[in-house]
């Protein structure tokens, strides 16, 4: 509890603090020791990033796979808990309205941020793997699941980090919307 609020340790509201989240960004890409996040991700301060992989791993969104002690310190190797970092139906159905709709304006408001960032950029549209678009889709139930699969059969193949990467990180969103059935 802190000011008289209590502070509430949700698995959305533990993903959704914008330290996290680029933890749980740079973990998707696969395992990496601390050394490895504090380089990747120079932008937050060593002793920030300490605290929050420690709540990551007190809320078991991600997990130490390997310790090995280097120079007397102990280093540590963190994962991503297999759906640990996932909000599935389950988790967004416990959710009051008011949290759904707070889950996807935190994730609006970060591609928001990401778009502008890169708008105000010298970017080079022409060339840079840039792009949005929306597309009606009508499928049915087994059509929706075979391109879900495929999709997860993408972001499988192509969502690892590699070794000594010469290409361009390109972030993907992506948002299935259904129509909203006026008779009920």
């Amino acid at each position: 509890m802190r000011g008289g609020f209590i502070i509430s340790k949700s698995k959305e509201n533990v993903i959704l603090h914008p330290v996290r989240m680029k933890i749980i960004q740079y973990l998707s890409k696969g395992a990496a020791t601390s050394y490895e996040i504090v380089k990747g991700l120079p932008q937050i301060p060593q002793a920030t990033l300490y605290r929050h992989l420690k709540i990551l791993n007190e809320e078991n969104i991600i997990h130490v796979i390997e310790e090995k002690k280097i120079r007397g310190a102990l280093e540590k190797t963190y994962a991503l808990q297999e759906n640990g970092a996932r909000i599935n139906a389950e988790d967004f159905m416990t959710m009051s309205e008011d949290e759904q709709i707070q889950l996807f304006t935190t994730l609006y408001f970060y591609l928001l941020n990401k778009t502008e960032e890169y708008i105000k950029s010298n970017k080079n549209i022409e060339k840079d793997p840039f792009g949005f678009n929306q597309l009606d889709l009508d499928l049915t139930e087994d059509e929706f699941a075979n391109m879900r699969k495929d999709l997860l059969e993408v972001y499988e193949k192509y969502g690892k980090r590699k070794e000594n990467n010469q290409g361009k990180t390109v972030q993907m969103f992506q948002i299935f919307l259904p129509e909203v059935d006026r008779e009920n």
